[in-house]
């Protein structure tokens, strides 16, 4: 499905990965994160992250590094968003999941902000409601917001605008440029809109 395919980013780094439909971005994200499908499998090269090369690391280690430190926002939202849990309890999961320390309060907090930075109105009354009561655009919000969480090291946005409206989307990409300078966040923005990589990549 992809040969050959090289490329580096750096810490704070917005790096564009375009081309047209089926020729391998999303895999290419999906290999990095260790998310490849039987019976697809990476057969060679190397994918190193901070010095170590996830091709050849434990499905454990995989696991403590996804949502920590490397996070992926998908395409469609409900990859990320389980329908039967409110949004609130989603997030703070996702906290708890990588910070034992953490308080419910802060918890809460973290994403009550998280879902302001990402557009979301009454973001306090909102964390309360299941993915179902929001539309396609704002559950993709949710997700991102999901995504920025943790603060990663890196994330593997594959076309998460695509369904939001002009407005939002730029909203969106300027928040993640924002994270990506305050925080050294790499990201790598996979798409096939030249127009937004051309707003958003280093």
């Amino acid at each position: 499905a992809v040969d050959d395919v090289s490329f580096e980013i750096n810490p704070g780094e917005v790096v564009g990965l375009v081309g047209e439909s089926g020729s391998g971005k999303s895999i290419t994200g999906f290999s990095i994160m260790g998310l490849v499908d039987a019976p697809g499998r990476i057969v060679g090269g190397r994918i190193i992250f901070k010095g170590e090369d996830l091709a050849v690391t434990t499905p454990e280690h995989l696991q403590s590094l996804r949502g920590n430190r490397i996070s992926m926002i998908f395409q469609d939202p409900m990859m990320t968003l389980n329908p039967v849990l409110r949004i609130e309890t989603q997030m703070v999961e996702a906290l708890k999941a990588h910070d034992n320390k953490i308080t419910k309060t802060e918890a809460h907090a973290r994403a009550r902000d998280a879902l302001g930075l990402v557009g979301i109105s009454s973001p306090e009354e909102r964390m309360q409601a299941y993915p179902h009561q929001f539309s396609g655009g704002m559950r993709q919000r949710v997700s991102i917001a999901i995504a920025m969480l943790n603060k990663p090291d890196l994330i593997i946005a594959d076309e998460p605008t695509t369904a939001l409206d002009v407005t939002i989307q730029g909203q969106v990409l300027h928040e993640m440029q924002r994270l990506c300078n305050d925080t050294k966040t790499a990201l790598l923005w996979i798409t096939h809109d030249l127009a937004v990589v051309a707003g958003i990549a280093d």
